[in-house]
């Protein structure tokens, strides 16, 4: 009859180094997530900035897409204007609206301005006709926060860059007209600043 080797287990000092080794990758990934979850708190306010600034921008060209032409509504005054307020400069847009369930056609006033450390747009509802409005009817969209000012120029084939107070050479007919481009700086209250170039029309 054989006799059994006694079964051979851990010793004391083999547990004692495999808790240190499994104590110490507990720390090493306790530490990977903190850093990344601290990373992910810091930039989650960025991407939410970024975000936002991409809309207002994307809002503003859809808005100079769909300029209404002066020729075919036979305007007065050009469809796209800067006019200079105490608060700074306000981007005037007379833009085709989008369609009712009517299907007529029909146009609205968009007002882009910095209030209160905000870039807004202002809207008044889409009218078949041109009409004075009150500032009630305005409706107000916040689009991007943490804005110190709004600078705005055009570009005029011939005339180059304009800038607010300046006016390009009308043609003969005296006919509203439409600048090729509008250039779009947002001066952020971090210091930074946004520009866009954006086409007309």
């Amino acid at each position: 009859m054989t006799r059994r080797a006694p079964l051979r287990g851990f010793t004391l000092l083999e547990l004692l180094i495999a808790i240190s080794v499994l104590s110490l990758v507990s720390i090493i990934a306790w530490r990977g997530l903190d850093t990344l979850v601290a990373t992910r708190e810091r930039l989650a306010p960025e991407g939410d900035d970024v975000r936002s600034l991409l809309t207002a921008f994307g809002q503003l060209e859809r808005d100079l897409a769909h300029v209404a032409n002066p020729t075919l509504f036979a305007l007065a005054s050009d469809p796209v204007q800067v006019r200079l307020a105490t608060a700074g400069p306000v981007l005037e847009i007379l833009r085709i609206a989008p369609p009712d369930d009517s299907g007529a056609l029909a146009v609205q006033q968009v007002f882009y301005r910095v209030e209160d450390g905000a870039l807004l747009r202002q809207a008044t509802p889409a009218t078949r006709a041109l009409r004075p409005f009150e500032a009630t009817e305005l409706s107000n969209t916040r689009l991007l926060g943490n804005v110190k000012s709004m600078r705005v120029r055009w570009w005029i084939p011939g005339s180059g860059w304009l800038g607010p107070g300046q006016t390009w050479p009308r043609p003969p007919s005296r006919e509203a007209a439409l600048p090729q481009g509008i250039e779009v700086s947002i001066d952020r209250a971090d210091g930074k600043t946004y520009r866009r170039v954006l086409l007309v029309g």
